[in-house]
């Protein structure tokens, strides 16, 4: 079986609309922040609310393209990306490119379109679009106990369709209508392609359609009972666990894929030894990610004394930027949240020893022990934040370290610099 994007679309777009109106209500303006780590979305209302993010991918005005964040795994963790790898697994199954392709040039309204299609596929129907300066915007799929919606009725119902169709996203109501009832366990019924009845608990309603659009809605007779209605409900349940248990399956995935070798890569020309001493330059990655990235598994197992880290304090953005209903995030400058994220623990990266060596001692060799090759004074190259053409006006929040292994250091730079359009 195949499908298009937009019959995705289509088929999440009505429950998507309800799910963000429940976001709306939850987030009354709060300020939020972000750790991919933990992970958890926590909007400081009173008391504050956290849900699971799954972040998607990133739009860059800067790059031109939307990324996926499983095009390199590993930097993020797995449940974090699990939601992303979910929705390529199932573009590959029903033959869905733009879900399947790690990299897409931007155009109007993808990013958007991408998240309510990987809606469909994965269970998750809230997502918030983070806004990173520097013209790049993080989107997440949020989920929790929160978001548990009310039992269907009649007046709802039609609140939430008329809202989504003042977006026009939707091309074939007959099958939005359609996946709506059943996802909320309703009953829909169809006595023709241009007429269908929708049972919900306090009544029913009727949709006429001209050429796959409603074109008219009335008053009907429920065509089932409780019962029928209870057993729907049960189906949907059911539904919404295998999903999540595919998800879990993608997770496992992304935990393989990450763990799998990465290609060796050409012998470089002898270093001198003084050079081989001095650490890679940090980078710091977008002020809204924090990142310490773990030595691999290939690394020397002695470990010098680490130094203390200074922590920034944390900023976090106000949610207002967001609009429900599945529109696009408006165009005016949002102050961006506190996002860290680190990836699954492992060893240690080496650092530097911060003592200077002993004092020669002479004993067979007349050779004195080297002296330790002086610390390289480092300027940070700030990417993102305020100074920084593009950047939203507000201070930096958290700074990054990149492992102390050459080649690690190397990749997880140009994926982060790739990935935040930097």
């Amino acid at each position: 079986m195949t499908k298009t994007l937009q019959d995705l679309i289509d088929e999440s777009i009505f429950i998507s609309t309800e799910y963000q109106a429940r976001l709306a209500e939850l987030t009354q303006g709060a300020e939020w922040d972000v750790d991919f780590s933990a992970p958890a979305f926590t909007l400081q209302t009173d008391p504050p609310v956290r849900l699971t993010p799954y972040l998607l991918g990133t739009e860059s005005a800067s790059r031109g393209s939307w990324i996926w964040s499983w095009q390199e795994l590993g930097h993020f963790p797995d449940t974090v990306v699990s939601a992303a790898v979910q929705a390529r697994e199932a573009g590959r199954r029903l033959g869905v490119e733009e879900l399947s392709t790690d990299e897409l040039p931007v155009a109007d309204g993808l990013a958007r379109r991408l998240t309510l299609a990987a809606k469909a596929v994965t269970g998750v129907y809230a997502h918030y679009p983070a806004g990173a300066g520097g013209g790049v915007t993080a989107w997440l799929l949020l989920e929790g106990p929160e978001f548990e919606l009310p039992e269907l009725t009649v007046e709802r119902m039609m609140r939430v369709i008329a809202e989504a169709l003042t977006t026009d996203t939707a091309v074939d109501h007959n099958l939005a209508v359609d996946s709506y009832a059943k996802l909320r366990g309703a009953h829909i019924e169809w006595d023709t392609e241009a007429t269908c009845v929708v049972t919900v608990r306090d009544g029913a309603q009727r949709f006429w359609f001209d050429d796959h659009q409603i074109s008219g809605v009335e008053p009907a007779e429920p065509t089932v009972g409780p019962d029928v209605l209870a057993d729907l409900a049960a189906d949907a349940r059911a539904r919404a666990v295998a999903l999540r248990e595919d998800r879990a399956a993608a997770e496992s995935a992304a935990a393989r894929e990450a763990s799998r070798p990465q290609p060796a890569a050409p012998e470089a020309a002898p270093v001198p030894a003084d050079a081989r001493q001095e650490q890679p330059e940090p980078l710091e990655v977008p002020d809204f990610v924090e990142t310490e990235h773990v030595a691999p598994e290939h690394a020397a197992p002695v470990r010098a004394p680490e130094q203390p880290r200074e922590t920034a304090e944390p900023v976090a953005a106000a949610a207002d930027g967001d609009l429900p209903f599945d529109q696009e995030p408006s165009d005016r400058d949002v102050r961006p949240g506190r996002v860290s994220t680190t990836v699954v623990p492992g060893p240690e990266p080496v650092r530097p020893a911060a003592e200077e060596a002993p004092e020669p001692v002479v004993e067979r060799t007349p050779e004195r022990a080297p002296e330790p090759a002086p610390e390289r004074e480092v300027e940070r190259e700030v990417v993102a934040g305020p100074g920084v053409p593009g950047s939203a006006e507000a201070e930096p929040v958290v700074e990054g370290e990149e492992p102390a292994e050459e080649e690690q250091g190397e990749r997880k730079k140009g994926f982060f610099s790739r990935f935040f359009g930097l």
